[in-house]
């Protein structure tokens, strides 16, 4: 299949390549656009009415045809490889077992002088014949194979298999966050802000991500601890940071109800105790709108600010 694609391709190529040299020849020589069709019922007229035609443009047009289907039958004629086979290694093999047969016969000659002694015979002929066996098995035996070990299955360990998946039933439930994070997402597009997502970050799922004038970047979550929040904020400044040049946005981390807001308390991380705190915070912070000559420079924010989301959530 592969092999054929490549013909196709390459007979297409070369196609066109003929087709172009043949327009680029007729052009130069004649004043005769091949893709033109108005050119072509000229000819046709010309011809239906006998008027006389250089002969150079029929030598041409056979020349050019002839020489398009020749090559194009040269590139895709099938090139067969010749694989020189070892027919002197099997000559030799065959010289090999010639000598084979000659070893019975210095048993033969030995037959004859045992026929005189009955009693010695027998020893000599054993000494013939132990070689003999000696020498056969010698290539056909086989390392002895190791015995298999018989290694009882303890049945005790399986046991705790069926324990994985009633762990991993309880993290059933997902969350969906343009409907369980809809009031979060109705509090900033109310104060002006843009929403522009609520991706997962380093297993962090978070509740917002919305955008303002002067490169301001809001990134809320709900429920997680501020250790958790503060790796998503480090992994969205390091996107940042390899992406941008000397452009500096200001992320600022809100978190809902986090286990640890009163033991791990950090000062670049809001926290708020309800959805309630979080409206009283934004309102009295409102987003403010981009003026005109800024409008073009916020939309290319925007759009950057969306890739970022779409590939953060993949890392």
């Amino acid at each position: 299949m592969k092999n054929r694609i490549n013909n196709i391709l390459i007979g297409l190529l070369w196609l066109l390549a003929a087709t172009l040299g043949a327009s680029f020849w007729f052009n130069t020589q004649f004043g005769f656009n091949v893709f033109s069709l108005q050119h072509w019922q000229y000819l046709a007229y010309m011809q239906a009415s006998g008027q006389p035609v250089k002969s150079g443009f029929y030598i041409s047009l056979v020349v050019i045809v002839a020489v398009t289907v020749f090559i194009l039958y040269q590139l895709l004629q099938p090139h067969f490889r010749h694989i020189a086979l070892p027919v002197f290694d099997t000559n030799a093999n065959n010289i090999q077992p010639q000598p084979a047969p000659q070893q019975p016969q210095p048993q033969t000659t030995v037959e004859k002088p045992v026929q005189t002694p009955d009693t010695t015979p027998q020893p000599i002929v054993q000494e013939n014949t132990q070689p003999e066996p000696s020498q056969a098995p010698s290539p056909v035996s086989s390392p002895a194979r190791p015995p298999r070990l018989n290694i009882p299955a303890s049945t005790q360990p399986r046991m705790t298999a069926p324990r994985v998946p009633l762990s991993s039933g309880t993290a059933q439930p997902k969350v969906n966050p343009e409907i369980d994070y809809a009031d979060i997402h109705e509090i900033f597009k109310s104060a002006g802000f843009v929403y522009k997502g609520a991706p997962r970050i380093k297993n962090v799922q978070t509740s917002i991500v919305a955008i303002g004038t002067d490169e301001v970047l809001w990134l809320g979550a709900t429920g997680v601890k501020t250790g958790d929040m503060q790796i998503a904020v480090d992994t969205l400044n390091g996107v940042f940071a390899d992406t941008l040049d000397d452009i500096e946005i200001n992320v600022n981390a809100f978190i809902i109800g986090a286990p640890d807001a009163n033991e791990n308390a950090n000062g670049s991380i809001l926290q708020f105790a309800s959805v309630d705190d979080l409206r009283a915070y934004i309102e009295s912070n409102p987003n403010t709108p981009p003026d005109e000559d800024e409008i073009e420079n916020f939309d290319a924010y925007s759009g950057y600010i969306g890739t970022v989301v779409d590939y953060i959530g993949k890392i």
